[in-house]
C-alpha cells in the first residue's frame, strides 16, 4: 500500500489510506471528540493524573478511559509516566479549553458526523445527499440554546486558528469604520480593532449570537469603539460602515443567497466603501485544496459551497461589486478577496 499511495499529491489522503487498513481513520476522530467532552485533557494535574482520579474528576469509568488515554498516548496527545500517571503533550493542548491552541469544541462536534451518515446512507439509495437548507440550520441553532452555544464556540476557535493574521493584512489603511457581518461573537473584529486604533467597529449577528456577544465577548476591551446590531441580512444591514467583512458567511448559502447578501452590502455601504469576502478559494487547477473537502461539507450541511474565483466574480457582478485584488490570509488556506462597488445597485437588488 505505501508504494501504491507514494504519488498521491496529497498529503491526507496519503495518511489516510495508509491509516485504513487499521480502522485508525474510523476511531481517531471519535476518540478525540470524546477526549474532549470528557474534558480529560483540563482535568489532568501538572505533573500528571492517574486513570482513577481523572475517572473520577470527569464522571467517567476507569477502565474504558485508561483505553482512551494509551490509544491517545501512542497518537502523540498524551504522555504516560512510570507511574502510570497520563498529561497532555503540547499537541494534547489542542483538547483543553483554555489553550491558545484550543479545538475542543470543534472536536467535540458531532453534528457534521451525523449529516455525514445520513450522506453516505442516501448515496446508498441512490437519493440526493440530504443538504440542510441554510435557514433551517441556523434557525435551529437559534431555537436550540445549547446548540447554539456550541457552535458559537467553534466559530470562534476556527475565527482564532484560521483568521488570526487578517488583522495584519494591508487593507485598512483609509478606513473609519469596519463592519463584520456574522461575525459571531467579535474574535475577528476584536482583533483587527486591537491592532488598528483608528478604526470603530459593529458587529452584526443573529439576535442570539449579539445577546451573547453583550456578556462574553473578545470585543470587551475594545467595546468604547465597537457597536453590536443584530438582525438578519436577507432583511437589510446597518448602513455606514466603509468596509465590510464577510468571513465564511458566503459558503453558508447558495448562488442566489449569497447575491442577496452581497446585494444588502452594497446598499448599506458609506460611499466608497469596500466589502472584503474572507472564504477558501477553490483552486481552477487539480492541486489538492481543503477548499474541495469544504465544499462537500457546506452541501451535506448547509446546502451551501466553495467557489473558484470566476464564480466569486459571477456573483460579485449580480451584486454590482467588482474583485479590486486577492490576498493569502496567512499560512491558513483562506484568501481576502476584495471588492468595490461597479456602479449603480442592479435592478432588484
Amino acid at each position: 500500500m505505501e508504494q501504491l499511495v507514494h504519488g498521491v499529491p496529497d498529503p491526507v489522503v496519503r495518511e489516510f489510506l495508509l491509516m485504513a487498513d487499521d480502522s485508525i481513520v474510523a476511531v481517531l476522530p471519535f476518540t478525540l471528540a470524546i477526549a474532549a467532552r470528557l474534558g480529560v485533557a483540563d482535568a489532568c494535574a501538572p505533573e500528571g493524573s492517574a486513570p482513577g482520579e481523572l475517572a473520577a474528576a470527569v464522571g467517567f469509568a476507569a477502565e474504558p478511559l485508561t483505553s482512551l488515554l494509551n490509544a491517545l498516548t501512542g497518537a502523540g496527545f498524551f504522555t504516560r509516566d512510570e507511574h502510570g500517571r497520563f498529561a497532555p503533550t503540547e499537541l494534547g493542548e489542542v483538547l483543553k479549553a483554555g489553550s491558545a491552541l484550543s479545538m475542543r469544541a470543534t472536536l467535540s462536534n458531532l453534528d457534521s458526523c451525523r449529516a455525514w451518515l445520513r450522506a453516505a446512507d442516501a448515496a446508498a439509495q441512490l437519493r440526493p445527499l440530504p443538504a440542510a437548507a441554510g435557514e433551517s440550520f441556523f434557525t435551529d441553532q437559534d431555537t436550540r440554546t445549547t446548540t447554539d452555544a456550541a457552535f458559537n464556540t467553534r466559530m470562534k476557535e476556527r475565527a482564532r486558528r484560521l483568521y488570526g493574521s487578517l488583522a495584519e493584512l494591508p487593507v485598512w489603511d483609509g478606513a473609519h469604520t469596519v463592519m463584520d457581518i456574522g461575525g459571531g461573537t467579535g474574535t475577528v473584529l476584536a482583533a483587527i480593532l486591537a491592532a488598528r486604533p483608528q478604526l470603530r467597529g459593529v458587529l452584526f449577528d443573529r439576535r442570539s449570537v449579539i445577546d451573547l456577544a453583550a456578556v462574553d465577548s473578545p470585543l470587551d476591551p475594545v467595546r468604547d469603539r465597537c457597536t453590536l446590531v443584530a438582525g438578519d441580512f436577507f432583511d437589510g444591514l446597518p448602513g455606514g460602515a466603509d468596509v465590510q467583512v464577510l468571513g465564511s458567511v458566503l459558503h453558508d448559502w447558495d448562488d442566489e443567497k449569497a447575491a442577496g447578501i452581497l446585494r444588502a452590502g452594497v446598499r448599506a455601504l458609506a460611499p466608497g466603501g469596500r466589502i472584503l469576502v474572507c472564504e477558501l478559494v477553490v483552486p481552477e487547477t487539480a492541486d489538492p485544496h481543503p477548499a474541495r473537502w469544504s465544499d462537500l461539507g457546506m452541501l451535506v450541511l448547509l446546502g451551501g459551497r466553495e467557489r473558484t474565483l470566476p464564480e466569486f466574480d459571477a456573483l460579485f457582478a449580480a451584486a454590482g461589486l467588482v474583485r479590486t485584488r486577492v490576498l493569502p490570509v496567512g499560512e491558513s488556506g483562506f484568501s481576502l478577496i476584495e471588492t468595490r462597488p461597479s456602479g449603480p445597485v442592479p435592478a432588484g437588488a
